[in-house]
């Protein structure tokens, strides 16, 4: 019986069915069983554990089931599932608190296992993970030979070889700069990966291969790449990341192609209600909104444009181009006739500029903020204003003659 359940539990383990997995355990724990079955509930939780992110109590399950039982078979899973433990505890942890000794133990009880166990199953998944260790602590080369001998080693993961390519796949694009060669690799990734498996991953895949494609100049095969990501991330109840990745990858794209803002738009907006909101800075979303605010204004929403990009500055209030977005605020807000907003933002344009000692040479600036009150009827303002841009407007201005025209009028109807 008891064998029987441990069997069922693997497969739920082994399909990704965490949850019932899980519930199979904790029943079959409060059963009478002996050391060998107890040490093999224990290995199961401490595998659903880490499966949940908890590895410190998968590290306590461990001891306990190595305590219960030193069968050669059992122990060598043992240690694999103890250095994944490790692994995880480094990975999991929040920016600024990870541990390196965390991997670099990893690291080495993986080494230990090839030393002790060479001829193991067991044997690609830690080439693999070891690879991973690599690849966080810079050693690209390294990572590359483990990634190539976990492909060619045994493994009862059938996925494997497609963690493998998919990788390799990254570490070409991001580390070698190779972008010819990363989509080679990924394109296998894809290929190998079992049509039994969670398609959570595989829209990733997809996402990445989007934005090599779009590095290499095909932008639509990109957004092809992209659609199809969100196409197999809606099929999953557990995608909402991979979805979201997906809908902000899409709408990059679909903005570099031109001329379909409307689509940028839903893409975008379906980004931030898939995404969890930042608490803070968060640099994506500020690129999103500044995205957003772009596709509103070439759409004549110029209140929604404004809005955006005030959005865009919030969640990056650092941005390198500050006072650009300030002006895309002020001129969205003046076309929307907010233009008490668009005064607002040309002000905390030219304290932004003065606190960052920044020279103001763009007379298209205080033309809009001139506009502006001259739209409210404060002339003296107003003429101020234009009298700013006028200084600051070259011979070949398009809008010249407009300027001098509406200064003069401010000036006649400033009383």
């Amino acid at each position: 019986m008891a064998a029987e359940s441990l069997a069922f539990i693997r497969e739920l383990l082994d399909s990704g069915d965490l949850k019932r997995a899980e519930v199979q355990i904790a029943k079959l724990m409060r059963g009478d069983l002996d050391p060998a079955a107890q040490a093999q509930a224990h290995v199961l939780r401490a595998r659903a554990r880490l499966l949940g992110a908890r590895p410190e109590d998968a590290l306590d399950d461990l001891e306990t089931a190595s305590s219960l039982n030193d069968h050669p078979a059992h122990a060598v899973e043992i240690a694999v599932l103890s250095a994944d433990a490790w692994f995880a505890r480094f990975e999991l942890a929040s920016v600024g608190f990870a541990d390196r000794a965390h991997a670099l133990r990893a690291y080495d009880m993986y080494s230990a296992i090839i030393h002790d166990y060479p001829d193991d199953e067991h044997l690609g998944w830690v080439y693999y993970q070891m690879g991973r260790i690599c690849l966080t602590d810079g050693r690209t080369d390294e990572a590359i030979e483990c990634f190539r001998s976990a492909l060619m080693s045994p493994s009862p993961l059938p996925a494997l070889t497609a963690f493998c390519f998919e990788r390799l796949g990254f570490t070409h694009y991001y580390e070698l700069r190779n972008p010819r060669r990363a989509r080679a690799f990924l394109e296998k990734a894809i290929f190998t990966y079992p049509a039994s498996a969670d398609p959570v991953w595989l829209a990733r895949v997809h996402t990445l291969r989007s934005r090599i494609l779009r590095e290499m100049g095909d932008v639509r095969a990109a957004l092809a790449a992209a659609e199809q990501a969100i196409a197999i991330a809606h099929e999953s109840d557990e995608s909402r990341l991979a979805l979201a990745d997906a809908f902000l990858t899409a709408g990059e794209m679909t903005a570099q192609i031109g001329g379909r803002d409307r689509d940028v738009v839903t893409y975008l907006q379906q980004f931030f209600q898939t995404a969890r909101k930042p608490l803070g800075i968060d640099v994506t979303w500020s690129r999103a909104y500044e995205m957003l605010g772009n596709a509103h204004f070439n759409l004549g929403q110029h209140g929604a444009a404004g809005a955006a990009y005030e959005h865009a500055l919030q969640y990056n209030p650092y941005h390198p181009w500050e006072i650009g977005l300030h002006y895309q605020i002020a001129r969205s807000y003046y076309q929307a006739e907010a233009y008490d907003k668009a005064i607002g933002a040309v002000d905390t344009l030219l304290q932004a500029a003065q606190k960052d000692h920044q020279t103001i040479s763009d007379y298209r600036i205080f033309d809009i903020l001139g506009s502006a009150h001259f739209a409210l009827k404060h002339y003296r303002a107003a003429a101020e204003a234009y009298d700013a841009a006028l200084k600051l407007a070259p011979s070949s201005a398009p809008d010249l003659d407009k300027i001098k025209r509406y200064h003069q009028f401010a000036l006649e109807l400033r009383g």
